[in-house]
């Protein structure tokens, strides 16, 4: 299985924000089987399930995978394409980094978690 290990630091929104992600492709790329597709963002840093228990709210648009570890939420099922057209672990991060900038903008009070929960953004 390939995986990528990186950080991403979003500082449009909070100046020192650092998140390490890992991408990881399924063993069965290119699939649409799940929602979210075949290719999973994790967050090692921060831990969502540790940053889940400090909020309010129930954080939008995370997933479990099988063995019930938290991953973003990055495409749709429907948006995604098995065949001539499929998700790439670049594409899937640029989603991630657009999940984190609104995760951020949602933290700092700039959005609702209704327009976070929508995908208006």
């Amino acid at each position: 299985r390939l995986s990528w290990v990186g950080v991403v630091r979003p500082s449009n929104v909070r100046s020192n924000a650092s998140w390490h992600l890992q991408i990881v492709y399924d063993n069965n790329h290119p699939s649409n089987s799940s929602y979210g597709g075949s290719i999973k963002i994790y967050s090692i840093e921060p831990d969502l399930i540790e940053l889940q228990q400090k909020l309010k709210e129930p954080m939008p648009h995370l997933l479990r995978d099988s063995k019930g570890h938290v991953y973003l939420c990055t495409s749709r099922q429907e948006d995604f394409k098995a065949g001539n057209i499929t998700t790439s672990a670049a594409s899937a991060l640029g989603w991630a980094v657009k999940w984190i900038t609104v995760f951020e903008l949602w933290i700092a009070g700039d959005i609702t978690t209704a327009e976070f929960k929508g995908h208006s953004f």
